[in-house]
Order: C-alpha cells, then sequence, then structure tokens
C-alpha cells in the first residue's frame, strides 16, 4: 500500500498534534504543580509566621501575668514579715490565672534565702487547684529558674529549658512536658528577696495554638540544637530526656542551616529517607525567645503531605486529558486539509505552552474558531484561567492569615503587634520633627460584672460597640487598638497640644456615655481614661504606657475625666 503526499503529510500532521497535546499537558502538569507547591510551601511558611506570633503573645501574656504578681505587695509582705494572712492572700492571687488557664501546672513564691524554700505554692492536681504548705514545701535554690532568675534585675523574665518534670511531689506536672517562667520579686529597697515561678504545660500550651490548624498540617517544635520538643508521633520527642537523640535536622537535613544559624527559615520539600514512602511539603523557622533563657532560639514548623496538595490537581487532570484528545483529533481532522491550517495553530500553542505561567506573554489564541483547534485553545484558556483563580485564591487566604495576626478578630481594630508598629513609626516621626504625639489608654469600668451577669456573646456585643464608637471618635490617621480583653488604646500622632488630646478624650468618653441597645436591653457603658504626651511624659513607648496607665488607674480611682500622667 502506498501513502501519498497527503498521507504522508495526515500522518505527520497527526503524529505533530499527538505531540504537541502530549507537551501541553505535560507542561501544564509540572507548571501547575511547580505552582502549588510553592504556593503550599509560602502558605505554610505565613501560618508558621502566625503560629509563632500567637506563641510570642502567649509567652507575653504569662510574663505580664507574672510581673503584676512579683509586684503586688502581698508578694513582698510573704517575703519580708513572712505573714501567713499575706501568703493565703497571694495563694488566692495564684489561683485566679490557674483557673483561667489549664495550661498552669503551678505557680510558687520562693524565698532568696533558706536555700531557696518555697512560701506559698499552688499547683494543679486535674481539675484541682491544691495549696502546699507545711513541710512539703520544698528548698529549690539548687535549680536555675532560682538562682538564674535571682541574678536578673526586677522587671526581667527568666524562662528554663524546656524538659520531661521531675520535680518530685509536683502533682500534675510530674513526668510531664513543662517550662518555667520566673522574674525576681524586689523589696521597698530594691533588694531581690525571691521570685515568683509559673511552670507551664507545653502540650496544652501547643494543644491550644494547633486547634486552629488545618488537620492534614502537622506541627513540629525543637530546641536550637534541633531536639525534638513537638512532632507528630510522641515517641519522637524529648529524645534527650530519655537518652537519645532524635533531632529535627537528623529528619529534614535542610535544616542544618537553621541549626547553625545561617538561615532564619526554611522552605523544604522532603522525599527521600523516611519521608520517601509519604514525601512532604514543609516550613520551617527560627524563632527567638525574648526572655532571658539557655534555650537560645526554638525551631517551628508546619508540614502537609504533598499527596494532599497535589490533590489540587485532580480536578485538572481531566481536562488535560480532553486537551490531548481535543489537540490529536484537530491534527487528524486538519491533516486532510492544507498543511498552512493546521501548522499555524500548533505555532501558537506551542508559544502558549511556552509561556504558561505568563498570560502576558503568550499570542492571541484561536478561540473564535469554531473547529477542533477553537476548542483547544478555549480549552488551554480555562486551564490556565483555573490556574490564576487557585493562585489569587491562595494569595488571599495568606492576606487573610496575614490581616488576622495583626487585628483582633472581635472587633477588627488593630492588636497589639500593629499597634506595637504604628507606635514606633509615629515616634520616630515626631523624634524627627520634633512634634508631638499622645497616647490614650481606654478601660471598660465594671465589664466583668456585665459578663457574669449577661454572658460572654453580649459582653462580645458590649465590646464591639465600645470599638465602633471609639473608632468613629478620631481622625482617620489616628489609632486606635484592643490590647486586652476590655482594654484599648488610641495614638493620636501629630497632636497640637494636651488640649486637643483631652477633647479627643471628652469626645471618646461622650460617645461611650450614650446607653447602648443590645438585643433590646438599654445599658449604660463608662470608661476610664488615661492621658500621656510625648515629649512631656515619656520619650519613648514604654515611658508613654506607664504613664497612660498610671493615669487611668487614678481615673478609674477618682470617676473623674481623663487625666495626664
Amino acid at each position: 500500500m502506498r501513502f501519498g503526499i497527503a498521507a504522508r503529510l495526515g500522518i505527520i500532521l497527526a503524529l505533530s498534534g499527538m505531540l504537541a497535546a502530549g507537551v501541553t499537558a505535560f507542561q501544564a502538569y509540572r507548571a501547575s504543580k511547580d505552582l502549588l507547591i510553592d504556593s503550599a510551601r509560602e502558605e505554610l511558611l505565613t501560618s508558621t509566621r502566625v503560629l509563632a506570633r500567637r506563641i510570642t503573645q502567649v509567652r507575653e501574656d504569662i510574663s505580664r501575668t507574672l510581673l503584676a504578681l512579683a509586684r503586688h505587695p502581698a508578694a513582698r509582705t510573704a517575703l519580708e514579715s513572712g505573714d501567713p494572712q499575706a501568703a493565703t492572700r497571694l495563694a488566692m492571687l495564684f489561683a485566679l490565672p490557674m483557673e483561667a488557664n489549664r495550661a498552669y501546672f503551678q505557680i510558687r513564691l520562693i524565698g532568696a534565702d533558706h536555700n531557696g524554700l518555697e512560701l506559698v505554692r499552688l499547683d494543679r492536681d486535674e481539675d484541682a487547684l491544691v495549696r502546699v504548705s507545711g513541710d512539703a514545701l520544698q528548698e529549690k535554690g539548687h535549680y536555675p529558674y532560682v538562682f538564674d532568675t535571682l541574678a536578673l534585675a526586677a522587671g526581667e523574665v527568666y524562662m528554663s529549658r524546656v524538659g520531661i518534670n521531675r520535680e518530685r511531689g509536683s502533682h500534675a506536672a510530674l513526668g510531664q512536658p513543662a517550662v518555667q517562667l520566673a522574674t525576681p520579686v524586689a523589696d521597698a529597697a530594691g533588694r531581690l528577696r525571691g521570685v515568683v515561678v509559673v511552670s507551664m504545660d507545653l502540650n496544652g500550651v501547643f494543644a491550644l495554638l494547633a486547634a486552629d490548624l488545618p488537620p492534614d498540617f502537622r506541627l513540629y517544635l525543637a530546641n536550637s540544637a534541633g531536639d525534638y520538643l513537638l512532632h507528630p508521633d510522641p515517641a519522637r520527642t524529648f529524645g534527650f530526656d530519655k537518652g537519645r537523640r532524635v533531632r529535627v535536622q537528623d529528619e529534614f537535613h535542610a535544616m542544618q542551616a537553621v541549626i547553625d544559624g545561617q538561615a532564619d527559615e526554611a522552605l523544604i520539600e522532603s522525599s527521600s529517607g523516611e519521608h520517601a514512602r509519604e514525601p512532604l511539603v514543609a516550613a520551617f523557622m527560627a524563632a527567638q525567645a525574648q526572655v532571658r533563657t539557655e534555650e537560645g532560639h526554638f525551631i517551628l514548623g508546619l508540614a502537609r503531605p504533598r499527596a494532599t496538595v497535589l490533590a489540587e490537581l485532580d480536578p485538572l487532570r481531566g481536562m488535560m486529558l480532553q486537551i490531548v484528545a481535543g489537540m490529536s483529533l484537530a491534527g487528524i481532522l486538519v491533516a486532510a486539509m492544507l498543511a498552512r491550517a493546521i501548522t499555524h495553530p500548533i505555532e501558537v500553542l506551542g508559544a502558549a505552552v511556552q509561556n504558561f505561567a505568563s498570560a502576558d506573554d503568550t499570542p492571541a489564541l484561536p478561540v473564535e474558531r469554531r473547529d477542533e483547534i477553537g476548542a483547544l485553545a478555549r480549552r488551554f484558556v480555562e486551564l490556565r484561567t483555573q490556574i490564576g483563580q487557585q493562585m489569587a485564591e491562595l494569595e488571599y487566604r495568606r492576606s487573610e492569615l496575614e490581616h488576622l495576626a495583626r487585628h483582633d478578630p472581635l472587633t477588627g481594630l488593630p492588636n497589639r503587634a500593629l499597634f506595637d508598629d504604628r507606635m514606633a513609626v509615629a515616634l520616630a516621626a515626631a523624634r524627627r520633627d520634633n512634634g508631638r504625639l499622645a497616647l490614650l489608654f481606654v478601660d471598660v469600668d465594671h465589664f466583668k460584672p456585665i459578663n457574669d451577669s449577661l454572658g460572654h456573646a453580649f459582653g462580645d456585643r458590649v465590646l464591639e460597640g465600645v470599638a465602633a464608637r471609639i473608632r468613629d471618635s478620631i481622625r482617620e490617621s489616628d489609632t486606635a487598638a484592643r490590647i486586652g480583653g476590655d482594654e484599648f488604646v488610641v495614638l493620636l500622632p501629630g497632636i497640637p497640644s494636651a488640649d486637643d488630646a483631652e477633647r479627643v478624650a471628652r469626645k471618646i468618653r461622650e460617645a461611650i456615655d450614650e446607653p447602648f441597645i443590645i438585643d433590646g436591653r438599654e445599658l449604660a457603658v463608662s470608661v476610664s481614661m488615661g492621658i500621656a504626651l510625648f515629649p512631656d511624659d515619656g520619650v519613648d513607648a514604654a515611658a508613654l504606657a506607664h504613664h497612660a496607665d498610671a493615669a487611668m488607674y487614678r481615673d478609674k480611682a477618682a470617676s473623674r475625666p481623663a487625666t495626664r500622667a
């Protein structure tokens, strides 16, 4: 059987069409896979950063609790006089954070004298709080969280190494992963007389932090040497406490650069060694402890199975097969026609494959044609559009995570982290231009009775209303933020004078004094306020916050309009 030119040309064109279809499918699949994996790694890194910020917030909350307990008069009295009533009052204070947060294993007041004898101690024993007293109190002066903390200045916080708690008689904390945070207690003369120590349940803290993660996310935590403190397989944690080393750099070899301090972050696609059967896409970062500790820094990471990531390509595989079939059919049908009729579309499609990831550089495809080539071009555009939509959705998710990390989820106001950033920028501008700014502390009066009597959902509505009225009472250039349960701060950059700041404070107070109507119930809400001015009351954020806080408490005590510190 003899093949003529047309037959041979038809065969060549048909084979060329099938080859073009295969190249298109392969390039599209490879480009989609690479984009999805890159996007998944970036999403994991963003989630890891958000989680690190949450860990920092938890540590800051614990530090604030420690400092508040250490500065309470009952702590000083219990250390200086050994007054049993003062010790009882302090034990009642210790119970408040432990009842509010089940991650607290233990809070203690330890004296600097008598080999670090425990003076006040409250332990968690399953669901109950136990006050340890008498002969059961122990000497702890040989522990680093005592003698290292006593070497700090008043107001500083020490964090111990993370490990399994082996202290005798520690109730629920015994044998559990724990970390101790401590701060010194000074007398009126500034002499360090003891320390307040909080023992935290590490598993409890990270169970709360990981609660919002998607179910296929895997959470890792290691110390600065790479030893696992948290791992999807609990048997691999705290190996150093069991006489063996189980380290992150042994499982993820690319982590050695982070362990050695040569990099702060690592994006990993692990498909060898123990991950050969189930490859992982992972992101790790080194998070500084930001307190006095021997740990240096921690390694925090999230991972997802690569198969889960690539499962998003499943809907596209069928479309790619259709594209291959359509291109092959178009090549066979058009092979009986002029060679030029098929050559040009193939060239256009080849150029489209070459620039698959960039729509701007792709030549116009023949989507208006009513034959197989036109159908192929339209399906190619649909494929590229779907991938673009997926990329846009991933970008939206990243943006949403960034927004959640810097804004209060209830009121929508900036949180402490974002407020601190804007405060730093405003202070720098004020110093540069010899300008002024004002800092307002706003605290809702008697908010706890509202929560207790009307419920937390009602209290949340009140906080949303207070936030809305504060936001409506200030300029667009000002910043209002929620920094605690019922605590708000307002930054007024470029404020001309103290009178202007007080005018804004009165405006906020008058707005909040208007009755709230919530679910048909009328409720009167008042606030206490304090003002600090730069540079009159301080030249840095800490000094301004101290003055504003002091003024707010004077206002709360006197029930009069906001005053300057």
